[in-house]
């Protein structure tokens, strides 16, 4: 597996956590909380944060995202 590959799987790991935590959490806080431990998955990858602002942002997408479906 090239080096590639490897990055682009731990990605497809952090968002197939994030699904798994978001439905789990009641704010976004908490959910940013939990995913906060997981942000090494992303290194090198093109979801690759340079700050918490971004972070933030990112997961902010993903919330409105998963419950938009649901209002």
């Amino acid at each position: 597996m090239g080096m590639s590959n490897w990055i682009l799987d731990n990605e497809e790991q952090f968002w197939n956590k994030a699904d798994e935590v978001i439905g789990e959490c009641e704010a976004f806080e908490e959910f940013v909380g939990k995913m906060k431990p997981h942000t090494d998955l992303l290194m090198g990858s093109p979801s690759e944060c340079e700050n918490d602002i971004d972070f933030e942002n990112m997961m902010s997408d993903a919330w409105s995202e998963k419950w938009s479906k649901y209002y």
